[in-house]
Formats: structure tokens, C-alpha cells, sequence
């Protein structure tokens, strides 16, 4: 099984893949769920077994937010849609990947760093 990192954003979502031991950052999805369901149709046909862990936005404090609920639905849509879909705690994912790409970014490579983060806290978690 590939495990699949996602970090869910309205405009960009970064994507990033564990495979072989290796937490690889991929290209961002700009769009829509249809395009990042795309995405992850695509890495299906490529990888057979997939898991998709999203990243799920709470406040500093814990708390859910007006985004998490977004990615609560988001992740019951991909669940529908026939998606293994775990939901791992990402704050400050974004902050992490910032300082490492050290530089402004627009095409999204700050999101796919994040999605790196989430999927290596999912692997401490386990």
C-alpha cells in the first residue's frame, strides 16, 4: 500500500507520497475535489493500493475551524468515492514546510512540503 499525503487547501492542495520508505513531495493540484480526486484516480491506476491521509486544520489550541469542517466533508465525499481517508492533525505543517523552501510560492510546492510533513506524522503515529 502507498500511503498518500494531502494537505487540503481551497485554491492548492499539496500532494506527497510515501513509497518504499521514502516520503517523497509531488505536484499540487490547483482546483477543484473533482481535480484532486482526478489526482488520486490517476495515482490509483499507477500505485493499485492507496491510503489517503488529509491533513486536517485546527486551531493552535486544538479546536476545529471553519476550514477543518470543510476537510471533514471533503474527507466523507473521497470515503463515498471509495477512499481509504485518515484525518491527521497538520498544524503548523505549512509553517514547517515554509522554512525549509525559504522563499515565497505559487506553485505550490510549500503545500506538497506540508503534505510531506502530515504524512511524517502519521508515521510517528504508527
Amino acid at each position: 500500500m502507498v500511503l498518500v499525503g494531502l494537505d487540503y487547501g481551497r485554491k492548492k492542495t499539496g500532494f506527497a507520497v510515501f513509497r518504499e520508505g521514502v516520503v517523497l513531495p509531488g505536484n499540487a493540484v490547483f482546483g477543484s475535489w473533482s481535480k484532486i480526486r482526478g489526482k488520486l484516480e490517476e495515482m490509483v491506476d499507477r500505485y493499485d493500493d492507496i491510503k489517503v491521509l488529509l491533513g486536517l486544520p485546527l486551531s493552535a489550541l486544538g479546536k476545529p475551524t471553519e476550514l477543518s469542517r470543510e476537510v471533514e466533508r471533503f474527507a466523507e465525499w473521497l470515503t463515498e468515492s471509495g477512499y481509504n481517508v485518515e484525518l491527521v492533525n497538520e498544524v503548523g505543517s505549512s509553517v514547517i514546510a515554509a522554512r525549509v523552501l525559504g522563499k515565497k510560492d505559487r506553485k505550490g510546492h510549500i503545500d506538497s512540503l506540508a503534505a510531506c510533513e502530515i504524512l511524517k506524522r502519521y508515521l510517528n503515529l504508527i
